[in-house]
């Protein structure tokens, strides 16, 4: 989905907001220090600790290893909280264009109190429903959440594969762009040995 602009009051709520996360560095520039993803990801795991794996997301100083940690986010964080960002603002979030992380962190604002609202939602759901049904009923009953949890189980252990290969593909991207990069660089020390007369 794509970030809408903020307004000057919209700006200040999300610095406000964001200073009441302990974050592992001091906030000095705030489109500087959030164009690796790295504290996007700390914010999230603040909130919902239970889907994401911070050990995924490292300190970035190239292009290539601050997309990377982007597009993990959104393969395997944003997916579960029912969005994700398009490559046009991950794109401005890295090359440090003025409020475009102002704007992703509004979105993950709103999403966030979305996902934990529906948590909260279902938690009171399922404490609800035995004191709606009878004893008769929950014994008739009993074997089909057992039977729900199996496919859940599944469910989530598919979609953890899923999303396991995609980041995989994406290292495989990486990686692939290092052996060409490497490759292009042994071609022009070839060329220049060859200039130079030496074989």
């Amino acid at each position: 989905m794509d970030a809408p602009p903020l307004s000057e009051d919209e700006l200040n709520e999300i610095y406000n907001w964001v200073d009441t996360v302990p974050l592992s560095r001091p906030k000095k520039h705030i489109g500087r220090d959030f164009a690796d993803g790295v504290l996007i990801a700390e914010i999230i795991q603040y909130y919902v600790p239970s889907i994401i794996d911070i050990h995924n997301y490292s300190l970035a100083h190239s292009v290539q290893q601050k997309q990377y940690n982007w597009n993990t986010l959104n393969a395997k964080v944003f997916r579960k909280m029912g969005f994700q960002i398009t490559q046009k603002d991950i794109d401005a979030v890295i090359q440090v264009i003025p409020e475009a992380i102002e704007r992703i962190l509004k979105v993950i604002q709103v999403k966030l109190d979305m996902f934990l609202e529906h948590s909260e939602q279902n938690q009171v759901q399922k404490q609800e429903k035995p004191n709606e049904i009878s004893k008769n009923q929950n014994q008739v009953n009993n074997s089909k959440p057992v039977l729900n949890n199996k496919q859940h189980d599944k469910d989530l252990v598919i979609q953890d594969q899923k999303e396991t290969i995609e980041i995989l593909e994406l290292k495989i991207q990486k990686l692939e762009q290092l052996v060409k990069l490497k490759d292009s660089k042994i071609q022009q020390l070839t060329q220049k040995l060859q200039q130079a007369g030496i074989k």
